[in-house]
């Protein structure tokens, strides 16, 4: 009797030890057959086409095209065509500077996996500041309005309240000698008119009536008086 107990016993643990383990076989197989038919449920979709204006249809060159879910995507090129790839109901944005950006849910692309389209994009409207034109027609007009302004010191330049006589400072002006830009300037003009009579005599000037009226434009202004 107490054998037969034994036996009846260790019978039991063997067949709860396989059912166990038919179970845990049965739940892997299941999970994996589910796991696959999800996976095949999400289709890839090669989405292509072409980016354009609204207003006149024309190629939009260097648009940006990207998956809203993880920010990655393409630009267009010089003729609008881009080609990206994508998963069935993810949203593709287009966005270019100047343009209002535009979102597109992408459907399933049926047994070839493909989605083409044409994507416009409308102008975005730029509202700018006031532009103001001022009537003064010439710099010089310009200047006489603004220091007729009277606009205070409030000592911040001490020159500025102190009497000055615009002869003195045209006359400082002009025993200051030229700057780097102006001296390089007149070199190299120098130079180039040299270049152009290279392996040849240079023309005279006494009879070029250019020379006598530059000369005499000189004259009359002071400038060979003060070299």
């Amino acid at each position: 009797m107490p054998n037969d107990a034994l036996y009846l016993e260790r019978l039991m643990n063997s067949f709860m030890l396989r059912l166990t383990s038919l179970s845990f076989m049965l739940l892997a197989c299941w999970t994996a057959t589910w796991g696959q038919t999800q996976s095949n449920t999400t289709q890839v979709v090669q989405v292509s086409g072409l980016v354009v204006t609204g207003d006149s249809l024309s190629p939009l060159p260097y648009c940006t095209v990207f998956r809203s879910r993880d920010r990655r995507g393409t630009t267009t090129d010089m003729r609008g065509f881009f080609s990206l790839p994508t998963l069935a109901g993810d949203t593709v944005e287009f966005s270019s500077l100047g343009y209002i950006s535009q979102q597109v849910v992408i459907p399933e692309g049926g047994e070839l996996g493909r989605v083409n389209l044409v994507q416009p994009l409308g102008r975005d409207t730029v509202n700018m500041a006031d532009a103001f034109v001022y009537p003064w027609p010439t710099r010089e007009r310009f200047k006489q309005e603004f220091l007729a302004l009277g606009l205070p010191n409030k000592g911040l330049d001490p020159a500025w309240d102190s009497p000055i006589d615009p002869i003195d400072i045209y006359d400082r002006l002009t025993e200051v000698g030229r700057d780097g830009q102006s001296t390089s300037t007149s070199v190299l003009s120098a130079q180039a008119k040299q270049a152009g009579y290279a392996g040849q005599a240079p023309p005279v000037n006494l009879l070029n009536p250019v020379a006598w009226a530059q000369f005499i434009q000189a004259l009359k202004s002071g400038d060979l008086k003060r070299q």
